[in-house]
């Protein structure tokens, strides 16, 4: 199991809150913020991120695991 499907399955079929992930994996903020960031829809995904790789990466993520809106 990667690190994000580790994330996924803890935050959302598990219901563990952000601020939880935060705490077990102090060192990982940048792969939590980026798996709090997929419950976002894409429309306001699209106009709030504006550098177009992470934008990518982000919608990549969605499609991968299969996070909806």
């Amino acid at each position: 199991m990667t690190f994000y499907e580790q994330l996924i399955e803890l935050k959302y079929r598990q219901g563990v809150s952000t601020h939880e992930l935060v705490h077990l994996f102090p060192g990982q903020i940048k792969y939590v913020s980026e798996v709090a960031l997929l419950q976002i829809p894409d429309e306001t995904l699209k106009q709030v991120v504006r550098e177009k790789d992470i934008l990518d990466h982000l919608l990549d993520l969605k499609k991968q695991f299969g996070v909806s809106d």
